[in-house]
């Protein structure tokens, strides 16, 4: 069952692409993240970030999405917790903490989901309390010293109307990538050591240290009335992301500003700091030359920020649903929120000893919102839902950058408010005007604003480029969109449904995220799409094979990219500006496989093919016309098996395979070799046993159990600061897994 059109329906009967993973699948799967979940979602890109963009995750679908963290931007994939939209791309690789469902909606969501849901949706199900009095203990051990423990219990507080539940989960495991001390593995090179007791290991990248907690009541007001209240909480210093340095241009005007001195020896920067394999890192996260050293804190802020290989981040939130049955074929819905993040961490964007790119971010956001909905039925011919969606939030970005490879002199200080609201809204309606023929209809009217407000400061002496003259010129930027829907689906029989339609969604504008001067705080528009498709959703031999297909073609419209070349602003460079620079096509197709072929044998299967063309480019941009976009991943599929054996005494042992193929993909919007991701192929298995009264669980998990070493994501520099990196993915692991019930 999902709910993606605002009531529950079968997935099936739903006209939509979804892939829809319930509890039991995520954890057979043991997928525990929410970017592990795309592995089996075709033409889903989730990734987990690092580096410059700290803790979080990028999120494409059907190659429409963001990676940029910066609170000027808006993410293109909307991610909801029980319904409420969660607006950054920071903080946003949840743990799947007691989720009932996950529900990845693939195309534009303009109308169903709203604003920034532009490449579709990921909506995130918890477990509502029932009052039954079950839970379970979960503890796992494993791989680099991993220890992760869950806990869930639910209980009734009032005999039928008040229930109560709680889970929580503690994560820790050590990083794969190491941090060595240059100058103490080098002693010759000219760089100190920052090892006085003259250990080389500075720290390591990649591990995990987080808690979270999430509590829920749920209130039965006899058969009328239902209030839910939940609260969520995650702290997490976990190390930051792995990482690794792949090249350097030695020769790139960046890579000679970033020459250090020290004492009497100027060390360049060259492929000398590469490192011997891909899971050493020669970066030290904070400057170490001697004079003005990196590091103190910045007055705007108020605070001290992160100058270390640990990231810090708090999430936490508030939600608030009320549900009234005001008469047989009518019910209001109203959902409150309050959510707030902190974050803090650090990036060394040249991997090296030496100072040539370092900055430190501070990110505190809070968000409220407010949604109203009506659904109602007037016999059995129409569902209707009409309702008003009400979004405002606060994002407080703090930064100290060293960037000498851009400007000579360039740093300072920066604590950037960044306001915005949006208010929208919308109704939607299903005729059913046959028994097999269904009319979906939608519209969604959304007018948001957004204002920047720049804060540069000097670290001693003056701002270069005249930087401080940013302060008291914020960036502006209002706008309005009505987006619509129409869907037709008809059944043919119970085996057979398809259904063809026509949707739009827009992401949000704003205004440019990093100006060079006064001159650069130009506005950029929203991006949008419209989006047609042809889907049909199957069911053969008695309901033991499903086969779901959906092909379409988007028209994506004033697509939002970031140029370094930017001839009309002044000044003209350095440059890193975002314009609405062109137009482009997309076209692609997608299967899902379920099959069970006996009770105890389960497959299922995933595939997926994409094309992305630009057709239109302003000349600024230095790309063509033919260009593929970042992010675009041509072939992505995935196939996997699970055997429930029967044993003698009637416990069961149930082993599980998992394998996925993800195509390349650029990272840069002009292409080069060095911004390639390769394409990867990963395995994963599970073996569980199970005693026979179900209440015990033993599991054996391995992932990436060909120890496949592959980069996520790439950071091409070579043309500017000299230096390409990329996040190095985890290695093969291993951990045995204990679960009791109650």
């Amino acid at each position: 069952m999902v709910t993606a059109q605002f009531r529950e329906q079968r997935l099936q009967d739903t006209p939509i692409a979804i892939t829809a993973v319930d509890a039991a699948l995520l954890e057979a799967r043991n997928q525990t993240s929410l970017a592990a979940v795309a592995a089996q979602a075709p033409n889903v890109l989730l990734l987990e970030t690092g580096g410059a963009f700290g803790p979080g995750m990028s999120a494409r679908i059907r190659g429409v999405g963001q990676a940029d963290f910066n609170p000027a931007f808006e993410p293109g994939v909307g991610i909801y917790i029980d319904d409420v939209y969660y607006s950054s791309l920071t903080g946003s690789n949840f743990d799947l903490l007691d989720l009932d469902r996950v529900e990845i909606a693939r195309g534009p969501q303009g109308v169903l989901g709203g604003r920034n849901s532009e490449g579709g949706s990921v909506k995130l199900y918890s477990r509502k309390p029932q009052g039954d009095g079950t839970g379970s203990v979960r503890a796992s051990y494993g791989s680099r010293n991993l220890i992760d423990a869950r806990a869930v219990g639910d209980f009734s507080l009032v005999d039928g109307s008040v229930f109560a539940r709680l889970s929580a989960v503690a994560k820790r495991q050590d990083g794969y990538v190491t941090l060595i001390d240059y100058g103490c593995q080098f002693p010759s090179s000219g760089v100190p050591s920052n090892s006085p007791q003259g250990d080389c290991i500075a720290g390591e990248e990649g591990g995990k240290n987080y808690i979270a907690a999430r509590g829920a009541l749920r209130f039965l007001g006899g058969e009328t009335f239902e209030f839910n209240l939940s609260a969520d909480i995650t702290a997490d210093d976990s190390q930051s992301a792995a990482i690794v340095l792949q090249n350097v241009n030695g020769a790139a005007g960046g890579a000679l500003a970033s020459a250090t001195t020290f004492g009497n020896v100027t060390v360049p920067y060259t492929t000398a700091f590469l490192p011997p394999n891909r899971r050493i890192s020669y970066a030290t996260f904070t400057a170490i030359r001697p004079q003005n050293a990196f590091g103190p804190p910045n007055p705007l802020a108020g605070s001290t920020l992160s100058y270390s290989p640990n990231t810090h981040t708090t999430l936490w939130g508030v939600n608030g649903t009320a549900d009234w049955k005001l008469g047989e074929n009518l019910a209001l819905k109203s959902i409150t929120a309050y959510r707030e993040f902190d974050s803090r961490w650090s990036e060394d964007n040249d991997v090296s000893p030496i100072s040539g790119s370092l900055g430190a971010e501070h990110l505190f956001n809070e968000s409220f919102s407010q949604e109203l909905r009506l659904n109602g039925a007037a016999g059995d011919v129409l569902d209707y839902t009409i309702g008003g969606y009400y979004f405002k939030q606060t994002t407080t970005y703090a930064t100290h950058q060293f960037l000498p490879y851009a400007v000579p002199g360039f740093e300072f200080y920066g604590n950037d408010p960044v306001d915005a609201k949006s208010y929208a809204g919308f109704a939607n309606a299903t005729v059913h005007a046959t028994d097999a023929l269904n009319i979906n209809a939608g519209l969604r009217y959304t007018h948001e604003k957004k204002v920047y407000n720049y804060s540069r400061l000097p670290v001693g002496g003056s701002l270069v480029l005249g930087l401080d003259s940013l302060n008291g010129n914020p960036g502006r930027y209002s706008g309005s969109k009505l987006d619509y829907r129409l869907n037709v689906d008809y059944r043919w029989s119970d085996a057979l449904m398809t259904y063809a339609s026509v949707s739009t969604a827009f992401k949000g504008g704003g205004t440019n995220a990093r100006p060079f001067g006064p001159g650069q705080v130009v506005p950029f528009d929203k991006e949008k799409l419209t989006a047609y498709e042809l889907g049909a959703k199957t069911d053969f031999l008695d309901n033991r094979l499903r086969v779901n297909v959906a092909g379409f073609i988007n028209k994506y419209k004033d697509i939002q990219l970031t140029l370094l070349t930017c001839p009309s602003l002044t000044p003209v460079a350095p440059c890193a500006a975002t314009f609405n620079a062109g137009d482009a096509d997309i076209k692609g197709y997608e299967i899902e496989i379920e099959a069970q072929p006996t009770e105890k044998l389960r497959l299922d299967a995933s595939f997926s093919d994409l094309s992305f063309k630009y057709t239109r480019l302003q000349g600024s941009t230095g790309l063509t016309v033919g260009q593929e976009a970042p992010g675009t991943i041509k072939l992505k599929w995935s196939i996997g098996a699970q055997y429930e054996g029967v044993l003698a005494n009637g416990a069961t042992l149930t082993p599980r395979f998992d394998f996925s193929f993800q195509g390349g993909f650029n990272t840069n919007a002009q292409f080069t070799g060095s911004n390639r991701v390769a394409g990867r192929r990963l395995g994963n298995a599970r073996l569980t046993y199970k005693t026979a009264e179900g209440d015990w669980e033993v599991a054996a998990i391995g992932s990436n159990v060909f120890n496949k070493s592959y980069f996520v994501s790439n950071f091409d520099l070579l043309s500017s600061s000299g230096a390409q990196y990329g996040l190095l993915a985890p290695p093969r692991e291993f951990a045995i897994q204990v679960q009791k019930k109650f």
